[in-house]
């Protein structure tokens, strides 16, 4: 996405939603109600928490390129860490495209001096008011606990659909002020539930657990009742450094076997990342 790009209009208005896998992992392409939006995108070089020596991780799988991406209408970037907030692939976006984050993630934008506009998401958690993006409304709905930056959520709803997305990419857990949270942002409806199914242990002194693994994914599920579900931030990325000899990932083999036992409807997604997946239109 060159500067010299920027749309003029969107996506396609007659699709409600439509989904690309960027990098393996956890960047999306989403379009909704005729807006483009990319999220958290990692697709270039290696995402480095401080210095090499405490943790670098590489993709597993080839991610498209920033050029290859279309023009998008906004930014999103949901948390600091540099596999969400990857500072060699924001550089490369337009100085004028509109950056939302919420307010943890908030100075890591800002602070690479990139985008004209770095607008913070409220905390929906605590009852704040929910964004709007032209057609579409963003929610940010925060973990409760004061300490948990990463177990939270985005509601992302098109206005004139009803269509709702939500994004969960360390997992959230199924009861609690945040999935209150998020059962009211989306009004009662859920097309799309992306959430990881790893379940990756760190020690305590390093954050503890980051994601919350298959069976708090398939929880959410049976509450929410989203009509898909879809794996993210359950890539593989080879890793080195400290936190890399200290975490245990367990990856979950048969997602909707898992889904199966728990909740009864969702039909389980496999993106494949550079592919457009477009959710079936719902009767009116």
């Amino acid at each position: 996405m060159s500067e010299s790009s920027r749309p003029q209009t969107s996506a396609d208005s007659t699709t409600a939603l439509s989904l690309t896998l960027l990098n393996g992992d956890t960047s999306w392409l989403i379009e909704l109600d005729g807006l483009r939006l990319l999220l958290d995108p990692w697709l270039l070089g290696p995402a480095t928490v401080g210095h090499p020596a405490v943790h670098r991780a590489y993709l597993g799988t080839p991610a498209l390129r920033p050029e290859e991406v279309p023009p998008v209408d906004a930014l999103i970037i949901t948390h600091p860490f540099p596999d969400h907030c990857n500072r060699t692939t924001l550089r490369t976006l337009p100085r004028d495209l509109p950056a939302f984050t919420p307010t943890v993630a908030w100075p890591f934008v800002k602070a690479l001096g990139r985008f004209h506009r770095v607008a913070a998401l409220g905390n929906c958690t605590r009852r704040e008011r929910a964004v709007s993006v032209g057609s579409v409304t963003l929610a940010w709905c925060r973990a409760a606990a004061l300490f948990d930056t990463t177990h939270n959520a985005l509601v992302i709803r098109g206005e004139r659909s009803g269509t709702t997305l939500v994004y969960s990419p360390h997992g959230l857990l199924p009861s609690g002020p945040t999935i209150d949270a998020v059962e009211r942002q989306s009004l009662g409806r859920v097309d799309a539930l992306l959430c990881t199914f790893s379940l990756v242990d760190l020690p305590g002194h390093l954050g503890g657990v980051a994601n919350l693994g298959p069976e708090a994914t398939a929880a959410v599920a049976a509450r929410l009742h989203p009509r898909y579900v879809l794996s993210t931030h359950d890539g593989d990325k080879p890793d080195t450094g400290l936190i890399a000899r200290a975490t245990r990932i367990t990856r979950c083999r048969d997602i909707a076997g898992v889904i199966a036992t728990h909740a009864a409807g969702p039909a389980v997604v496999t993106a494949v990342t550079g592919q457009r997946w477009t959710a079936a239109p719902t009767a009116r």
